[in-house]
């Protein structure tokens, strides 16, 4: 296989697990270039500790370049936007496969670290908002 591959290893009872599902699924949608599998951790380790869990690694060309244990790897919270900017720490693991040329590792960077901001930004708007709003104020 050609590409990138991401696998995370996970067992649906554990609620990290799910939030970390929840935002791979939606970059699965975004990112078709990219192949996704999920793995229950105990169908393919014996014994695979819990406290790992989720485990993400990210193959490239049948190589193993990164690995991350834990929801914390990818930021205090977990989202989408924050998944993608750590996935692509390394390389351009989620070329969205609309291009004719394969961007650079770059571009593909600059890409993701402008999604996650515009998110941080959207939502820290928000939230001042709803507090204004909560707290009886007309204006922020």
């Amino acid at each position: 296989m050609s590409g990138f591959l991401i696998a995370r290893y996970a067992l649906y009872r554990y609620s990290d697990c799910q939030i970390l599902l929840q935002c791979l699924d939606e970059l699965t949608t975004k990112k078709p270039a990219t192949k996704f599998v999920q793995i229950i951790s105990t169908d393919c380790i014996q014994n695979y500790p819990a406290c790992n869990l989720p485990t993400v690694l990210v193959y490239h060309n049948g190589a193993l370049k990164s690995n991350y244990v834990g929801v914390r790897s990818f930021g205090r919270r977990c989202i989408p936007e924050g998944v993608a900017l750590t996935l692509c720490q390394s390389d351009p693991v989620l070329n969205d496969g609309r291009s004719k040329k394969e961007l650079s590792r770059e571009a593909v960077l600059e890409r993701v670290r402008e999604r996650f901001l515009e998110k941080v930004v959207e939502r820290v708007i928000s939230s001042e908002i709803m507090f204004a709003s909560f707290a009886g104020f007309d204006e922020i």
